[in-house]
């Protein structure tokens, strides 16, 4: 005989089959954060995009670039796609290419974790490895390799940093989520920068479903994105440990509108905050989800009852076991004394 409360809870989630893999992109969870979060009465939730198939926020960028420029004819079966990425743009581009016939090559530099660049490989992506460069045009660098091989090699290129379709596909789905799932009471919305896809599209959504809604851009220390949002300055960034978030070059992904105010976090802040929800939420998350946590808490001063802060998560610590959830790796990087 079933056990009535298990059919009752199946009943609730109310389950369904997907067709295929790429059907399960979106429509993420949100769950509650407490972690550095103060008892004032605000309700501060996270949106978990780890549960993307294969494990970030990157899924949905990928397929809908993909897709699109099937539709449009720029792609056919049996082409090769090709961009830089620190990891979780590599693997998303790779399950999609994959799915829809297509053949995938990443650029990625060297600080990149072994996890990512696993994870890559294990989709059938072909993966080059280059080395930290001082400049980001650097003809060994990852982005001008990926530009390069692009049209040496006749490749289709995602062009991540600047395709407004990233940012159309964050508009057009993750935005519309959040708006769904808070029933239209979020207030805050905070978000990392990398490329800019992310935070310009779900702002933009949200900005038009309520203009009072106030929009945090989360950004390493580092990186030359806060210089430019906050003075419009286009200034050299310094390197910076954090993956997937921050940027040594302003994008046109990036719409620098969007922001209404940007918080910088340090490296050993968003590693030890996100080994800390791990343990205090069994929340297993990445860097940049940490950095946007450090980020909830230091925009949590000046909020209280009545307010909804949501912030997105957007990979999760399984990528990162070498690093920062190894503590010699921790000790050897000086973040654990």
């Amino acid at each position: 005989m079933y056990n009535n409360y298990e059919t009752l809870v199946c009943e609730q989630k109310k389950m369904k089959i997907y067709n295929n893999v790429l059907d399960m992109i979106g429509n993420t969870p949100m769950v509650h954060l407490r972690t550095g979060i103060p008892d004032n009465g605000l309700t501060a939730c996270v949106k978990l995009e780890y549960y993307n198939p294969t494990g970030s926020l990157k899924d949905r960028m990928s397929y809908h670039i993909i897709k699109t420029a099937m539709a449009e004819g720029k792609l056919k079966k049996g082409d090769t796609v090709i961009d830089n990425s620190s990891g979780n743009t590599g693997s998303a581009m790779a399950l999609v290419a994959l799915q829809m016939g297509l053949k995938a090559v990443v650029t990625t530099p060297i600080k990149t974790s072994k996890e990512k660049i696993d994870l890559m490989k294990s989709y059938g992506a072909e993966v080059i490895v280059t080395p930290e460069v001082d400049v980001h045009d650097d003809p060994k660098g990852f982005f001008a390799v990926a530009r390069r091989l692009a049209k040496e090699k006749g490749y289709f290129d995602l062009d991540q940093y600047d395709s407004q379709l990233n940012v159309e596909a964050h508009y057009n789905t993750t935005g519309p989520e959040i708006w769904r799932d808070t029933e239209g009471k979020i207030t805050h919305f905070v978000a990392g920068i990398g490329t800019g896809g992310t935070f310009s599209g779900v702002a933009r959504y949200l900005k038009e479903m309520n203009p009072k809604i106030k929009t945090i851009a989360v950004d390493p220390e580092g990186s030359v994105f806060t210089d430019y949002i906050l003075e419009g300055k286009d200034v050299p960034g310094h390197s910076y440990k954090i993956e997937g978030i921050g940027s040594d070059v302003i994008t046109k992904a990036m719409h620098k509108d969007m922001v209404d105010e940007v918080i910088t976090v340090s490296d050993k802040d968003a590693f030890l905050r996100a080994r800390e929800i791990t343990i205090n939420e069994g929340l297993s998350i990445g860097g940049s989800s940490g950095a946007v946590a450090v980020a909830m808490e230091k925009a949590s001063a000046y909020l209280n009852e009545g307010h909804v802060m949501v912030g997105i998560f957007g990979d999760a610590g399984i990528r990162y076991l070498s690093k920062y959830f190894n503590d010699d790796w921790m000790y050897k990087q000086g973040f654990l004394e």
